[in-house]
């Protein structure tokens, strides 16, 4: 009888799983030292942004049920950058200023990220996360080939993963290393 309320606490548990991963990826020092990711809260925002761009497209082909958890996912991330805000000092009446702000640019990320890669080759790609993911004013094209490397792995890998696993909360990133 209470089927949905069981439901719909497993899709938000598997939600914050699927976020957790994603955050625990971000955090890895080669996105700040080999990668070139700035280690800023700007870049780590950034860089937050990008893995949870790769696992909402992951999510795309996963059916409705992968468009509930990719709206679930949505919300975390929105709830978790409210909190971070607080966190960071910014006062109760600037917060919801701040969030509108933060939300169009997530929006506008999503929607760069996805032309980027709906374009061939990897020129819109690596063009992208120079501007958004790289903060110096002549960005090193190895760390941006490499970084487009790991993002197109990553979007490939997720592609690769049977829906099931995704709905389930399990994630495969690419090796940052390769």
């Amino acid at each position: 009888m209470l089927s949905w309320l069981v439901e719909r606490r497993h899709r938000k548990r598997t939600a914050q799983n699927l976020y957790g991963s994603i955050v625990a990826q971000t955090r890895k020092p080669a996105f700040y030292g080999e990668l070139g990711v700035p280690d800023t809260v700007e870049g780590r925002f950034e860089l937050l942004v990008l893995h949870v761009f790769l696992v909402l497209d992951g999510l795309r082909g996963a059916g409705a049920k992968g468009e509930v958890l990719a709206q679930q996912l949505v919300d975390i991330f929105i709830t978790d950058m409210d909190t971070t805000m607080r966190e960071l000092g910014v006062g109760d009446m600037a917060v919801a200023k701040r969030m509108r702000s933060l939300a169009d640019v997530f929006c506008e990320r999503l929607a760069d990220y996805r032309e980027a890669l709906s374009e061939s080759g990897d020129k819109a790609l690596k063009q992208s996360l120079r501007e958004h993911l790289q903060s110096s004013a002549s960005p090193d094209d190895a760390l941006t080939g490499a970084l487009a490397n790991y993002v197109l792995g990553t979007k490939q890998a997720l592609e690769n993963l049977p829906s099931e696993r995704l709905e389930a909360g399990e994630l495969k990133f690419y090796d940052i290393a390769a």
